[in-house]
């Protein structure tokens, strides 16, 4: 996941281009491949922590852990990012990512403390 975002970051604009020979669009998509690096670090740690909390009989923590994190606190942020600031795509992306960022912390968090000896 590191090694994409890297990727995202430091090429952001000629990986637009293979897609679209339109400026507006490769400035547009360059600007959401900037926060889709961030996402790929957060996502791989929600998958993998979800996947272990699963794995041990707990799957009640990662939906609550989504639908707090996506519904609540991203999609909102998003939204009020996107149509009120006059942010656009950038600004649900962001809204998203950071609910992202909330879910792979937490869920980090609760598999951290469920291996703990109690």
């Amino acid at each position: 996941m590191t090694c994409s975002g890297l990727v995202f970051v430091s090429m952001p604009m000629l990986i637009a281009r293979l897609f679209t020979p339109d400026p507006i669009v490769i400035r547009t998509g360059a600007k959401l491949l900037r926060v889709a690096a961030a996402f790929q670090l957060f996502d791989g740690l929600q998958t993998v922590a979800t996947g272990a909390l699963r794995g041990a009989g707990d799957t009640k923590t990662p939906m609550l852990a989504n639908f707090i994190a996506y519904w609540l606190i991203g999609l909102p942020v998003g939204c009020f990012l996107c149509f009120r600031l006059d942010w656009g795509a950038l600004g649900i992306w962001i809204g998203l990512c950071g609910g992202l960022m909330i879910i792979g912390s937490a869920l980090l968090f609760a598999w951290h403390k469920k291996r703990l000896p109690a």
